[in-house]
This record gives structure tokens, sequence and C-alpha cells, in this order.
């Protein structure tokens, strides 16, 4: 897992949910992988981000890192995305996109990975 670059690593361990995944806990954050890209390189939700069913994906693309902010209308099964921001290699932020639009997530994808963990930690808080 190359997010080195966000934090300094402190421990990794496997989990159990609807598959095998990796979390790996930097400093304080705590991510969870729930997919890969089309390099095989891990898309990992950053677990301290999620208010709500608002919350953050992590990809390495390249040299740099996209950090996608999302937002799932979980009743609804509709997916989000609120902001797109790309990282440089050296840490500065190159580009910015505040389009919010639905997207439509494939099946095991990342996005409906991701979805569905934020919607059920929902679920379980309001209960």
């Amino acid at each position: 897992m190359r997010l080195t670059k966000i934090g300094g690593l402190v421990a990794l361990i496997s989990l159990t949910f609807s598959s095998v995944a990796l979390a790996e806990t930097t400093k304080n954050n705590f991510y969870l992988q729930v997919g890969s890209n089309r390099n095989g390189d891990p898309i990992v939700l950053d677990l301290s981000s999620v208010q709500g069913t608002e919350y953050t994906l992590l990809e390495q693309q390249g040299n740099s890192i996209v950090r996608r902010t999302l937002r799932a209308a979980c009743g609804q099964g509709k997916l989000f995305s609120k902001k797109l921001a790309i990282y440089e290699a050296n840490g500065n932020l190159a580009r910015v996109d505040r389009t919010e639009q639905e997207i439509f997530p494939k099946p095991r994808s990342a996005d409906a990975n991701s979805m569905e963990i934020v919607c059920r930690v929902a679920t379980n808080r309001t209960k």
C-alpha cells in the first residue's frame, strides 16, 4: 500500500467485510481498502473522514494521490460525488473539482463497497 506519502505507517492488519480487505492506520487516520484501480493500486476509505453518509476515498494514480469526497443517499441507494482533489507527489494540491453529480457505481467496485460500509454504519448508528 503506497499511502506512506500521507503519513507514517503504524500497522497493517487484515479484516473481513463481505470479503478480505486490508486496513492501515497512519497517525490519526484509519484506512480500509475497498477496491483497486486498473493498475492494481489500492483504493481506500478514510474511516476518519466519515461524517454521517459523507466520506473520502483515496487512490494513487501514477505519482499523484486522488482524494474524492462522496455522499451516499442510503435510503434511495444513490451515490454522489461532491469533490475531487488531486495532489502531486510532493503533496501540493494540483487540481480541485467541486462539481456535484450522481455517480452510478458498478457492483463490487470501490465506490459500491465504500457506500455499503458507510450506509451500514449510518444505519447501525440510528438504531
